[in-house]
């Protein structure tokens, strides 16, 4: 999940607001984002959609759909 920083920043989101959309804490999306913690598919797919980006893209760092 080291790319959920990455795809969160370029839509200018603090981890605060991801959090806020997908309805976790700030320190849950801190530890996926630093990859001590992992999540459930279905929280992931919640954070992919949030962040508009393919669930591969979050897992792998590549849009593997293009």
């Amino acid at each position: 999940m080291k790319h959920v920083r990455e795809c969160r920043e370029k839509l200018g989101l603090t981890q605060q607001d991801l959090a806020q959309k997908v309805g976790l804490s700030q320190e849950t999306i801190s530890q996926y984002e630093i990859g001590t913690r992992v999540p459930n598919i279905n929280v992931a797919r919640e954070i992919a959609e949030a962040l508009h980006e393919p669930l591969d893209n979050i897992f792998f760092g590549k849009d593997i759909s293009k």
